[in-house]
């Protein structure tokens, strides 16, 4: 479902925005240069799954109270797809709590201190997108070694092993270090002693 939401344009754009500070609809259409109705339709798709909520908000200008959206979680997603691998995995996260903090008018007298808040922050951002952009690398080196090491054995187990039920249960048995026979056995929608014995036999196990 994440990727069939995410997958829309301006959903993305909606939630970038989102992300950056609170929002309104009409706030939205105006920045993304869609009609109300269309942005106030995906802020449907995108609450009804959770990943933002909404409440009511007086205006300042005296009008009438309107709809403020903020994100609700955040999450990463990673899809892994390659000769021998096919994985998904969604890691969600809290978000941090929202700090109210009222700041009056800037001053003079604050302006050294604001440009220096700002170059501060980008410098940490700047640090920690290069930390992650190292564990990206770090992370790709893995995946290959991974990959080569199952096609490895996969060429093996094509060229020995006739039976196909077999194979299936070796390349999950290797592939999935993280499930034991029962794990095995309800992912393939095998029987327990049947996964048991295939191991057993080809892998020693017990």
């Amino acid at each position: 479902m994440l990727l069939s939401v995410i997958e829309n344009p301006t959903r993305r754009k909606i939630l970038e925005a989102l992300v950056r500070e609170p929002h309104y609809p009409l706030q939205l259409s105006r920045e993304l240069g869609l009609s109300q109705q269309g942005i106030v339709k995906h802020l449907k798709v995108l609450e009804d799954l959770n990943l933002v909520r909404s409440h009511s908000e007086e205006s300042d200008q005296g009008g009438p109270s309107r709809r403020i959206y903020v994100p609700t979680t955040g999450f990463t997603m990673v899809i892994d797809i390659g000769p021998g691998l096919f994985n998904t995995k969604l890691v969600t996260r809290d978000l941090e709590p929202e700090v109210a903090v009222e700041y009056g008018k800037l001053e003079d007298e604050d302006r050294e201190m604001f440009k220096d808040k700002v170059l501060e922050v980008r410098k940490k951002v700047e640090e920690i997108d290069g930390e992650l952009e190292e564990l990206t690398r770090r992370r790709a080196d893995l995946i290959r070694s991974r990959e080569r090491f199952l096609n490895e054995a996969y060429g093996m187990i094509e060229s020995f092993i006739d039976d196909y039920q077999t194979r299936r249960v070796l390349y999950e048995f290797m592939q999935r270090p993280d499930l034991d026979v029962k794990g095995i056995a309800k992912a393939l929608g095998l029987r327990d002693d049947l996964v048991k014995g295939t191991i057993k036999e080809y892998a020693g196990g017990k």
